[in-house]
Parts: C-alpha cells; structure tokens; sequence
C-alpha cells in the first residue's frame, strides 16, 4: 500500500490561528486563505485547467492525516493524488484522503471524479462544509513527481465533513501561483 506518490514525507502543518501564519506574504496568503474555490479561482487566473490523476485507490494515510480523520494508524483510506496544470504547466498537486465511512451516502461521488477537480463537489454541495484549515511551507526536494519546482512551496489542508463525515483535503501550490492575478473578478 503507498503513503504518496506527490510527496516524500507527511508535511508539518500549522494551524491557521497561531501567530506564526501572521509571517506569511499576503499575495502568499490571499490563496492559502481562500474560501472559495481555488479551482474556479485558478481557471478565471489561467483561463483553463486540466487534472491529472497521479493515483487514487486504497491507501495508507500520513500519521497527521489518520489523526485528524480518527482513524488508527494501520487502517487504510480512499486517497487521490492529482497535479492540475493551467497554462501549460503545474499550478497545484492535490491530496484527498477518506474514511471507508465517507464514501457512502453523499460521499459516494468522491471516488468517481476522473479528471474533474474536488472543487466541483466540494462548493456545490449543500451536504459538504469546511471546518479546519492549516498551513505549511514545504522544503525544497520533498516532490516525487518529476518535472516540478524544486524550490520550497507553500501549502494549505482543509478538514471537510460530508455529511458529519470527514475528508481531508491538502493542497499544494507551484510557486508561480502567486505571481497569477486575483482571477475572480
């Protein structure tokens, strides 16, 4: 069973409410911090996106992300793995984790998204609300998949319930991101 194939350790997370995110740039943090969608947010900014699926199936989670599902170590989650390319190359790579208990009811669509983002379901749904958000910058080198920026990057993972039930959603940006425009008006 894989951990990841984006990243080659759990990043350490911070909460959003601590006094150290009081140090991120604000162009940095308008997109860690954004309520909307990042999705619709990233296609108005590059006029297009692509997903492509990295890998999603049965998988072991991060300790961090077992923790915040309340899942023991050793269980395994549904987990999807995506790179979403606008403008000709990677803006964000994206990691969703579930527990077997998410996929049902409301949650069944989660493992039948193909090539569509999360965003999608995620902003749209009246069964899906985001309760925790938290913040981490990267190390340089921390990619499996080839071809992406090896400086550090920043990053953001979203606590969701569907349902009452809950899904973790973390998302990590190219550093080029924050050089797009505000693309949402």
């Amino acid at each position: 069973m894989f951990h990841s194939c984006l990243l080659r350790e759990d990043p350490r997370w911070f909460d959003t409410h601590l006094p150290k995110s009081s140090k991120i740039p604000g162009r940095i943090r308008s997109w860690l911090a954004e309520s909307a969608s990042l999705t619709a947010r990233l296609q108005a900014a590059t006029g297009g996106i692509q997903v492509q699926v990295q890998k999603q199936g049965w998988g072991r989670p991060f300790l961090s992300e077992a923790k915040h599902l309340g899942l023991p170590w050793n269980r395994l989650a549904w987990v999807r793995e995506i790179v979403l390319y606008g403008a000709d190359r990677p803006l964000l790579l994206a990691r969703t984790v579930a527990p077997q208990g998410t996929l049902a009811g409301a949650g069944s669509q989660l493992t039948r998204l193909g090539t569509r983002p999360l965003g999608e379901i995620l902003f749209t749904s009246p069964y899906i609300r985001r309760e925790r958000l938290e913040w981490t910058h990267l190390p340089a080198g921390i990619w499996k998949v080839s071809g992406l920026s090896p400086l550090p990057a920043w990053g953001r993972r979203a606590l969701y319930r569907v349902a009452d039930k809950p899904l973790l959603v973390g998302e990590f940006f190219m550093p080029w991101v924050f050089t797009l425009g505000r693309g949402d008006g």
